[in-house]
């Protein structure tokens, strides 16, 4: 039997009725599903939650008078919609070209149909939830698409938050064939089309998708995905083999990069680049280790349905995603910035979970592809947004520390494995804080060198080299469409490697060999954990990081010098929603005092420092200040402990059956790595 025609009936819905209920689902369904009935049949007749009621003079039904309010619409001729998928993906989409549409959707469908059996043989049912935030927003030719491919209009429409979501059934290959993509699948796909009447924020379409969609259908999996991510074919297929073997991960990211550079690529897409295979390969393995992913990047990962949809009954009933959509009425200062980017907030309610310990991890198979920012602009605007979110969380965690160590429902294990996150999550806020006084001093010890160097001719041989390598840095900034765009990018790439053979000799000649060990070490161990965690990009990836090393302190200072400016700002800051207008005086002033609270302690101290690094040298690195090798250290400290894990990955596979369990041991909590990368363990603790 069809697919589309074997339904399992949930619930019959009012068709194009503005205050349809949304929802009414039998116990024994949602029991069985581990799922409490209070979230299924929590709308009255009219469509509104118990706290709308309230407002609005009603008093909220009970499970009878909602089965009553069912009843006394049987009469009318209502669609059924089906429940009990095994996937169901929310994309979201603003203003964005249909060329974004075409290559995300059909990249999906694709990966999609990679799994459409399952184990037993029977056909995998998913649905595709496609959330338009602004109907005036809107590329027309995005909405020209749903209605050729009769994604919108279908007869079967359901109300919820107020707007209107189309649900049909589709095959495949007819929505490929709209998408104008040639490619052989033979599954069929539910679709969920909403196109909200105005653009009324990201977090209000997770609202929308997770508290009024999902309890329709009923997912074993939820995921979120935005236009412009490009899954390969074996991503989802992966995710859901990842999250059947880990019963204990409410939520799981996936290997997200931007698009590797080719030739000719500019200097800001090579940053971009080399900033997501850096965090991946060094920063999160410690944060997986510790079953705490500090982000769940909303550009492509997994959650599991029954986890955030479980209440807990010492929390008043409340389950992880009602906290986590407290943002959409958040007022206090630090909420606001925290929720610029709300994947980082969502794994914070799932490991905070009252009652159930879960864990977040990490399935590096599951490999998608993202868009990069094409201006310096945009990036500056993106970066603040995911900065000042980081720090706004990490102050958040830091603050609820104390009383989740009091905690009874969390064991000796759990508190000590999330103070050890939190100890991590303060080693990377320290480097972020020192880096500003590091690079100034640092500088001030380049210039003396060049001044009073033993060696006058390699010193101004590298700082030839080094100048030379700026100026074409700047020059290939962007993408430039000129003639001359490869071979000043291939000239710059050249300059760049030899600035960084002539440092590395300046180093040597010049220092003792035990301080040009600790000075060249973690730039060192960063190219071996790079190399190992990417086999199938590892040309790619060592090619461009002699300009990355270069570059990466000098445009991470610009973005976090910009984003600490702007912590008062918490508009979205891409893709047009750059404006805060209309916002009360008493909360500008909220947000700027601060504004001047974070930005104006971080000055003081990164001034502290420096007038520190001035008055004194290092204790195991002499020749250089405290606050140089200090910096150094920390940064060693970090590289070295992704080292370790990465190792420990590699040795898993090994014959010999104790060092084996002792590497098991060592990466115990890290998600293993597929078999084709045994030593990937990576994420991007900024991408969301």
């Amino acid at each position: 039997m069809s697919q589309c025609t074997a339904t399992r009936p949930l619930a019959r819905l009012g068709v194009g009725e503005a205050h349809a209920p949304t929802f009414h689902a039998p116990i024994s369904d949602t029991a069985a599903r581990g799922i409490g009935t209070a979230s299924f049949f929590s709308r009255d007749c009219s469509g509104h939650l118990p706290e709308q009621s309230a407002v609005a003079g009603n008093s909220p039904v009970s499970e009878t008078n909602a089965t009553n309010c069912l009843a006394l619409r049987l009469h009318r001729p209502e669609p059924v919609i089906e429940s009990g998928f095994r996937n169901v993906v929310c994309m979201t989409i603003y203003n964005e070209p249909f060329e974004a549409l075409r290559s995300s959707l059909s990249a999906l469908i694709v990966s999609i149909d990679a799994q459409r059996h399952g184990r037993s043989g029977q056909e995998i049912r998913s649905c595709i939830v496609i959330i338009v935030d602004g109907h005036d927003r809107v590329n027309p030719a995005v909405l020209q698409f749903f209605r050729d491919a009769g994604l919108i209009d279908t007869g079967q429409n359901f109300s919820a938050l107020e707007e209107t979501v189309h649900f049909s059934c589709q095959k495949a290959e007819k929505i490929m064939a709209a998408l104008g993509v040639e490619g052989e699948v033979t599954t069929e796909l539910h679709f969920a089309v909403c196109v909200k009447a105005g653009n009324r924020g990201k977090l209000h379409s997770h609202a929308l998708f997770f508290q009024s969609i999902c309890p329709v259908l009923v997912p074993d999996f939820c995921y979120q995905i935005d236009v412009g991510t490009v899954v390969e074919r074996g991503a989802v297929p992966e995710l859901v083999t990842f999250m059947r073997e880990r019963p204990d991960v409410a939520a799981a990211a996936s290997r997200i990069l931007t698009p590797a550079p080719g030739e000719g690529a500019g200097t800001l897409a090579i940053w971009q680049y080399m900033d997501f295979v850096s965090q991946k390969a060094v920063m999160w393995p410690t944060e997986i280790a510790s079953g705490y992913l500090s982000v769940i990047p909303g550009q492509f990962c997994v959650f599991r349905w029954s986890a955030v949809s479980a209440s807990s009954s010492a929390s008043g009933g409340k389950r992880p995603l009602d906290t986590y959509l407290r943002g959409l009425h958040a007022v206090a200062p630090l909420e606001r910035v925290m929720f610029l980017a709300e994947d980082r907030v969502f794994g914070n309610e799932i490991v905070l979970a009252q009652d159930k310990s879960w864990n977040i991890g990490y399935c590096p198979a599951a490999e998608a592809a993202t868009d990069a920012c094409d201006t310096f602009q945009e990036l500056l605007r993106q970066r603040r947004r995911w900065q000042n979110s980081a720090l706004a969380v990490r102050l958040w965690l830091w603050g609820h520390l104390p009383s989740y160590l009091l905690r009874k429902d969390k064991s000796v294990i759990d508190k000590a494995r999330f103070a050890s996150a939190m100890l991590w999550q303060g080693l990377l806020t320290a480097c972020e804080v020192i880096s500003p006084a590091f690079l100034l001093l640092l500088f001030c010890a380049g210039v003396a060198v060049l001044i009073h160097s033993k060696h006058p001719a390699l010193t101004v041989a590298t700082g030839g080299t080094l100048a030379a390598t700026a100026t074409l840095a700047w020059l290939t900034l962007r993408n430039p469409h000129s003639r001359w765009r490869t071979r000043l990018c291939k000239v710059r790439d050249v300059a760049a490697a030899a600035s960084v053979g002539l440092l590395a000799g300046c180093t040597v000649c010049l220092l003792p060999p035990l301080q040009a060990g600790l000075l060249m070490a973690p730039a060192v161990l960063l190219a071996a954990v790079v190399a190992a965690s990417f086999p199938r990009q590892r040309w790619a990836a060592l090619r461009h990081l002699p300009l990355y090393l270069l570059t990466d302190r000098l445009i991470s200072l610009v973005l976090y010098g910009y984003a600490l400016a702007n912590v008062h700002n918490v508009t979205w800051g891409t893709k047009g929603l750059i404006n805060g207008q209309g916002e009360p005086r008493t909360e500008q002033l909220r947000m700027r005092r601060l504004r001047d609270i974070t930005a104006g302690s971080i000055l003081g101290i990164d001034a502290l420092l420096v007038v520190a690094g001035l008055h004194y040298s290092g204790r195991w690195i002499t020749s250089a200040s405290c606050v140089v090798e200090l910096f150094t250290l920390l940064c060693l400290a970090v590289v070295t402990n992704a080292a370790a894990i990465c190792l420990a990955s590699a040795c898993e596979s090994l014959p010999y059956p104790r060092l084996a369990a002792l590497a098991a041991f060592l990466a115990k909590g890290a998600a293993p790595a597929p078999a084709a990368i045994p030593t990937a363990l990576a994420g991007g603790i900024r991408a969301g």
